[in-house]
Parts: C-alpha cells; sequence; structure tokens
C-alpha cells in the first residue's frame, strides 16, 4: 500500500505555475520601495513593474484571512540577476531565494502564511543593470496548507505537523537556506510528529525520489537528539526508515534534506508517515545498543540492516530457573555477509557465529542458558553494506536441557562439560574454531575406549589430559568425515578430554557428533 502510494506521485512542472492565467493583474505603483508604499495584491494574481535601476526594490502586500501557501515566480528581464524575500508583518525575512544569476528567473515555493499581512519583496544585485525599461511579471499563487511543506521549516522549531499516515509534499528548494546562522547555508526541511494513541508501534518513513537529489532522513526525540539516520546511498534514490519503535505519547522531529548542495523545483519529493501497531514480529529500532534491545518473545523476528554499520539487538528472556539450550538461526541477505553473536546481561560475547561467507545463513548451534537475560546482535560483517528493503530472518528456540547433549560454553578445561564413563553426549563443532573439552572420573583402573562419530566438513582430533593437564594420549582422522577411535589404560583419578578440528575452518553447524565413553 505505501509502495503503491508513493508510486502515484506525480511530478509538479513548475511551468504550470508560471503561465498559469490569473484571473487579476496588478501593476506595481511606484514609489513602493519601502513597506509602507507596498503595492497591495489581492490575492493570487500577475503582477506586473520594473526595476528602473540596480537600487530599485519594489515592495508587494498580500493580505492572508487563513493558513494558505504562497508559492511565487518571477522573470522577464534580461540582465537582472533578481533576489526575491519574503516578510512576515513585523518584515522579519521568513525566506530569501537567489539561485539564479543574472538573466535568470527566480521563484519561492510553498512559503506558510497565517493570518495577517506579508510582502514580497524583490531587487536586483548586479550593480551593472541598466534595463530598467523592460517589464518583469511575478506570478503569485495561494494555496491549501493540507498536505504540503510550509517554509521556512529549516529548524526545529519552524517544523511543519505532519500526522501520522498522511501524505505530504515538498521541494528541495532552495538549495541553499541564506539565512541559516551557519555559514554552511544548508536547505533542509524539518517536520513534527506527534503521537498520542496508546500501545507500542513501529513507524515507517518513505521520502520518494527526486532526480539529482541525494536524500538524507533523520529522527530527533524531543529533546533534540538524533536518534537514527537513513541515508540513500545515492542521488536520484528514495529515501526509507522501517521499524523505528514508538511509545507513545512521543514526540519526534524529522528532518529530510539533500546530502549534497542541490535543489529541484519542478519535482516534489513525497513524505508518507506510516504507524503500525507493534506485535514482535519485526525489530524495533532504534536498537543499536543493549539498553535499546528489542524484545525476542517470538520464534522469529524480522529485521533490516540499515543504514551501513548497523547492529541490531534482540533481547532474549530467560524467565524459569532451570537450564536451556538457546539455538538461534538468520536467514541469508543478498550482497552481505552477515554475523550473528550471543552476549550476556551486560554486552559481553559469548559466542560469535561467523561460519559461512556472503549471502549464506548463520547458525549458533546451541548455548546454554539459566534464568536472566541473554542478547542476540545480528550485524554485517563489512560495516560498508546496507540495504532498507532487504529483510533478514532470526528465528530463536529455547529447549530444556537434557542429559546427553552439550551444553556449552565448555570451550577450556575450566568449563570442560562432565560425562560419565558409558555415557555419551551429542555435539556440534560449531562456530568456527569451536573447541569442546569433557571431564570424566575413573574409579577402577582399566582401559577405557573413547570413540566420536564421523562429521563431514571436519578432520577431528582428540588429546587426553590427566587432572595436571598432561597430555596422555591423541587421536585423529586421517580425513574429514571420518568417526575417530582410540584407547588408553588410566587409574583412577580424573581425566580430561579436548575435541576439536586442526584448522578453524572446519566446522559443521548442521550435523552433530557424538562423543562416547566407555571402559574394556
Amino acid at each position: 500500500m505505501r509502495a503503491a502510494r508513493l508510486a502515484a506521485a506525480l511530478p509538479v512542472a513548475w511551468a504550470a505555475l508560471s503561465l498559469s492565467a490569473c484571473s487579476r493583474t496588478v501593476y506595481e505603483g511606484e514609489p513602493n520601495d519601502h513597506f509602507t508604499q507596498a503595492t497591495q495584491l489581492p490575492g493570487a494574481c500577475t503582477a506586473v513593474g520594473t526595476l528602473s535601476s540596480a537600487k530599485d526594490v519594489d515592495f508587494y502586500r498580500i493580505d492572508s484571512s487563513k493558513p494558505q501557501n504562497l508559492s511565487v515566480f518571477v522573470g522577464g528581464i534580461r540582465g537582472a540577476d533578481f533576489v526575491l524575500s519574503v516578510l512576515d508583518a513585523d518584515r522579519r525575512e521568513l525566506k530569501r531565494y537567489d539561485e539564479t544569476g543574472t538573466g535568470g528567473d527566480e521563484q519561492a515555493l510553498d512559503v506558510g502564511l497565517d493570518g495577517g499581512a506579508y510582502y514580497i519583496v524583490l531587487s536586483d544585485k548586479d550593480e551593472k543593470y541598466v534595463n530598467g525599461g523592460q517589464a518583469y511579471r511575478m506570478n503569485v499563487r495561494l494555496e491549501s496548507p493540507e498536505g504540503r511543506e510550509r517554509e521556512p521549516n529549516d529548524k526545529s522549531l519552524q517544523a511543519t505537523p505532519i500526522k501520522p499516515g498522511a501524505l505530504i509534499r515538498g521541494h528541495y528548494y532552495p538549495s541553499r537556506n541564506l539565512l541559516a546562522d551557519d555559514t554552511g547555508y544548508a536547505e533542509e526541511d524539518w517536520f513534527r510528529l506527534d503521537v498520542g494513541a496508546q500501545g507500542l508501534y513501529t513507524l515507517n518513513v518513505d521520502a520518494s525520489e527526486v532526480p539529482g537529489i541525494y536524500p538524507v532522513l533523520e529522527i530527533y526525540d524531543a529533546n533534540g537528539y538524533k536518534v537514527k539516520e537513513a541515508d540513500s546511498q545515492g542521488a536520484g534514490n528514495p529515501v526509507t526508515l522501517h521499524n523505528f519503535g514508538v511509545k507513545p505519547p512521543a514526540h519526534y522531529l524529522l528532518r529530510l534534506r539533500s546530502k549534497l548542495p542541490a535543489a529541484n523545483a519542478q519535482v516534489p519529493y513525497e513524505l508518507l508517515t506510516e504507524l503500525v501497531p507493534w506485535q514482535g514480529r519485526t525489530e524495533f529500532e532504534p536498537n543499536d545498543q543493549r539498553l535499546d534491545a528489542t524484545p525476542f518473545d517470538q520464534d522469529s523476528i524480522a529485521g533490516t540492516i540499515f543504514p551501513e554499520g548497523d547492529a541490531d539487538w534482540y533481547r532474549v528472556s530467560v524467565p524459569e530457573d532451570k537450564r536451556f539450550i538457546l539455538r538461534a538461526e538468520l536467514s541469508a541477505l543478498a550482497g552481505m555477509d552477515l554475523a550473528l553473536s550471543l552476549r550476556d546481561d551486560i554486552g559481553n560475547e559469548l559466542v560469535h557465529a561467523d561460519n559461512m561467507g556472503k549471502e549464506q545463513p548463520e547458525v549458533l548451534t546451541g548455548y546454554g542458558v539459566r534464568k536472566g537475560d541473554y542478547y542476540l546482535v545480528v550485524s554485517e560483517k563489512t560495516g560498508k553494506k546496507a540495504d532498507p528493503k532487504a529483510t533478514y530472518t532470526l528465528a530463536k528456540s529455547l529447549t530444556p536441557y537434557q542429559e546427553g547433549l552439550e551444553w556449552e560454553p565448555n570451550d577450556s578445561s575450566a568449563t570442560a562439560q562432565g560425562i560419565k564413563v558409558g555415557d555419551s553426549v551429542d555435539a556440534y563443532l560449531a562456530p568456527k574454531g569451536d573447541v569442546d573439552f569433557y571431564e570424566f572420573n575413573v574409579y577402577t583402573a582399566g582401559e577405557i575406549v573413547f570413540e566420536i562419530t564421523g562429521l563431514l566438513n571436519a578432520r577431528l582430533e582428540a588429546t587426553l589430559y590427566d587432572q595436571d593437564g598432561k597430555a596422555l594420549a591423541l587421536g585423529a582422522c586421517r580425513k574429514a568425515g571420518d568417526p575417530l577411535s582410540f584407547s588408553k589404560a588410566l587409574q583412577p583419578g580424573t581425566y580430561q578430554v579436548r575435541i576439536r578440528a586442526p584448522s578453524p575452518d572446519e566446522a559443521n553447524t548442521r550435523d552433530k557428533y557424538t562423543f562416547r565413553l566407555r571402559a574394556r
């Protein structure tokens, strides 16, 4: 629905404004070089006048009895370098336009008028201007402000109010804000969005493409803190920001600008905001850090990697004081190499799953968890890829722990998993570089047999250690997929076995191996 509405956007050709028939023509009445002498305009009309010299300034007054948007087009004089300004009743300059050089036309777009008097001021800044005998024509249009930006909206305090679900049109115009406080003169459009509904929502924002414009969209909170930025990644592209979490009552500011100095008065952008009740099936942006993590209560959740360098945090809560095995699967995205990380309650990394390459899924095969909060973090490996339209799916499962299953972490002698002689364990050799330690006790001297089933893509090796860490025996497969078996006569005591592959790249997230101990 959102894409269809954006696709329905029709470019507004400024020629239609400049050539549109006006029912009234007004001729300037000199002298009108001061606001007290301003030529009165009856409303929408065509004003005809002259600039008698390079220092001539023409004031026009227009009175507004209701909210309206003012647009102006002026042209028709060779050799003039127009400057066009709009002033309020107190003669505060609202907007200044100087987009063209000598001989060019000037225009103002969507200047917001409320009740009272306003002034249109036309001047020339070419000191060599001598064409005082030629007339200019100034077309003045007044339109409803409904569904349109209202200039000036170059600051947060001047933001144009918008309603969720409403479509609003505006222009990347002019190319520079000549009244800006800073020397950058950046032209930007601010919009204010107030959400008073109850519940949790996600906000989707789409700004349509405009030829020659490289758009950037930013969201600021009520304190003026920028909480999210979306980059369109090039001129002529639309800009999109989806799944932004909203907890009403909320007040946000949207800032839309061109990353590079540019303007387009002919083609408007269409800004569409959509508020969707959050049901826990999509990420809840911003979720770029632990404190903002999206609650992950469903079996699966969808998200996007956008903008570049985006990292999405999801909070997995284990409510019961029991042992569970957490498994997570992350779908692939075109053109990206995704990575999946598991972190503890304060953000320390427990497991980093980066087993596969570009455009491949990632799997966290299983990790032992207890009551508390854990975090799954999705990121793009290079930090240089992003796509607001490509959605990944993150699935998880929490399975009650059963004897005979691996309990991660068991990557060191200090975290070795216990096993009894006569029992077996089903386990994964994943992620890449995974090492599994197991500890057992021998109560009666005798020969112990160590058996490990074959595992595709991995040449398993097992090392037996005594309680002092001394290596007693080593068993190894000759090729990937082969089973492994060896035996050793042992005295009563505590021993450990380390299972790994000789190369960190030898891993298997799909298949389990089985490790069995038996006495002979």
